[in-house]
């Protein structure tokens, strides 16, 4: 029989956030565990290996701000790629002697909550075999995408060459130079492998169901002088990445489209664009994403630099069509570095899955429904099970033993995008109802684990074991989420930010669209005001606030 060992706190997940809560766990003096799926550390860079596997926020605001780990660490990208990012994994559980706090290898299975001893306990399954914990704390820093989504195609298990989600790249990795490749899909991983892997190809076909309204990226090596030039500022920039709308160094223009003239606009378009990043979506005037009509006029802008670097009319009608396929900045936009000037190949077809579905995948390749294309690798570039997923694959039980698929079954409810009324003490980071999708990852995770971290230490401080969101609490903060996505053209387009790419899947609010610098003052007021939305108790008495 496998024996249980205790901790104060498990953590599952050893990305970013994993790796992050450890670090200010250990120094609340609390005895940790991580449980993680990979073999090492990186979290969602342990798993993307593919080809052109890139972040897209540039550095410093890419990496934990921590003095003692960008203090001696050098990065050669202003946005680094995959490889890069697994070193830099590599260098902080080296530096802080994280992994004999690790359980590697191993995939978290089981999670159930004790309201007798008011712990939770963990089952897992690894290459050692069963592993069981329990702990006063669960902390899920899972990620918003950690769950791969492959769309249910007949015959998708039929294919014999190489055939993987990006997500689930192989180690050794896929050889495509001189392959007749398929990519499915032309989301942010879509367009990193297309750009990377069109020049070596024999011939290249993309299925693209929706055209990615793409950015130039403003990709350029930094050397390790540069880095110590701007490493003294360092600190506050991190501080300023907490006071934007989406936890970057980009602000939005105070004044819309319509307050200034035509030439002024353009003008300031055209510095946007050179500027690259995301500087045209999150630096633009501030009613681009809020208000239709100034969002088309910048689509038109958008639209006349892509039509420019495509050669054929008709693969222009598809990567920059006349009329938006959806409002800029409602469907996740990627950057770019070369991907349009792919499709001017004479070996590359893009095919429109609007107009010819995909109906069958067969053992040589696949068929839509006017023409088979015969290929040598297929590459599913499809998306994640975003926000949930990771839960759901979690036999998770709260109070009373309700799972989480029973609890979300209406709906998902949160309180303050970090806890779940009906399952004490369990908090997580980067998922539903926090600016996740919206804001940069490491500025999301290190302010919410900040909070989780604080609030633990709250608990330990007054002897309180059980602590539980109310579920009036969650119900306001759930309607709070909706009310403020309803004012944006979110729920206007069937997207992942809204759920609509998963069959079956409730199509609503997933994020705090408020903006970080105000996610960050909601989350400190219930501090400040003494947790006014939690209920408490204490093994030893009862400590119940409403």
């Amino acid at each position: 029989m496998t024996q249980e060992e205790h901790y104060d706190t498990i953590i599952v997940g050893a990305g970013f956030s994993g790796i992050h809560q450890l670090i200010h766990m250990r120094r609340l003096g609390l005895r940790c565990t991580v449980v993680e799926a990979g073999s090492d550390f990186g979290g969602a860079w342990y798993w993307n290996r593919y080809p052109g596997a890139r972040v897209d926020s540039p550095i410093p605001i890419y990496e934990l701000a921590l003095p003692e780990l960008w203090r001696e660490w050098t990065w050669t990208e202003k946005f680094p790629g995959g490889k890069e990012l697994q070193a830099y994994f590599t260098y902080v559980g080296d530096k802080l002697d994280l992994r004999r706090h690790c359980r590697f290898d191993t995939v978290v299975k089981q999670a159930h909550w004790d309201d007798q001893l008011h712990l939770w306990h963990v089952t897992a399954e690894g290459k050692e075999g069963l592993y069981k914990a329990s702990a006063r704390y669960l902390v899920l820093c899972m990620g918003f995408a950690s769950k791969p989504y492959i769309p249910n195609i007949k015959g998708r298990d039929a294919f014999k060459g190489p055939c993987c989600h990006t997500s689930r790249w192989p180690k050794e990795g896929i050889e495509t130079a001189g392959k007749r490749v398929g990519v499915i899909g032309t989301g942010a991983s879509g367009v990193q492998v297309i750009q990377e892997i069109g020049p070596q190809v024999a011939h290249l076909t993309v299925f693209q169901r929706t055209p990615n309204l793409a950015l130039p990226m403003g990709q350029h090596s930094v050397t390790r002088q540069m880095q110590d030039h701007f490493k003294p500022v360092y600190e506050e920039l991190y501080k300023k990445s907490t006071t934007t709308f989406s936890g970057s160094l980009h602000e939005f223009i105070p004044r819309s489209i319509s307050s200034v003239s035509e030439e002024e606009r353009e003008a300031t378009f055209e510095r946007l664009w050179v500027l690259g990043e995301f500087n045209f979506q999150l630096s633009n005037y501030q009613d681009v994403l809020i208000d239709r009509v100034s969002n088309e006029i910048a689509y038109t802008f958008w639209r006349r630099k892509v039509s420019g670097r495509v050669k054929d009319p008709q693969k222009r009608k598809l990567l920059a069509p006349a009329v938006a396929p959806h409002p800029m900045a409602s469907k996740r936009q990627s950057l770019e570095q070369n991907f349009y000037e792919i499709f001017n190949q004479d070996n590359v077809d893009l095919v429109d899955l609007n107009a010819t579905p995909i109906l069958e995948i067969h053992e040589n390749g696949l068929k839509t429904a006017n023409k088979e294309y015969e290929l040598d690798v297929l590459v599913f570039a499809t998306g994640f099970h975003s926000y949930v997923g990771g839960f759901n694959d979690i036999d998770l039980r709260g109070l009373n033993g309700e799972t989480i698929q029973d609890h979300w079954k209406d709906g998902v409810m949160t309180y303050l995008g970090m806890t779940i009324d009906s399952f004490p003490n369990l908090f997580f980071t980067y998922g539903p109802h926090g600016p996740t999708a919206f804001c940069n990852g490491p500025t999301c995770l290190q302010l919410q684990g900040a909070w989780i971290v604080q609030t633990i230490a709250y608990l330990r401080e007054h002897h309180i074991t059980k602590f539980t969101p109310t579920t009036h609490a969650a119900l306001k903060f759930k309607k709070h989420i909706d009310e403020m996505c309803a004012v944006t053209l979110l729920p206007q387009v069937n997207s992942w930010y809204m759920g609509a790419n998963i069959p079956g899947k409730k199509a609503e609010a997933y994020n705090y669209v408020g903006g970080v610098m105000t996610y960050k003052q909601e989350i400190a007021a219930e501090i400040e005001r003494g947790y006014p939305g939690f209920l408490r108790e204490s093994t030893e008495k009862k400590l119940v606030e409403i």
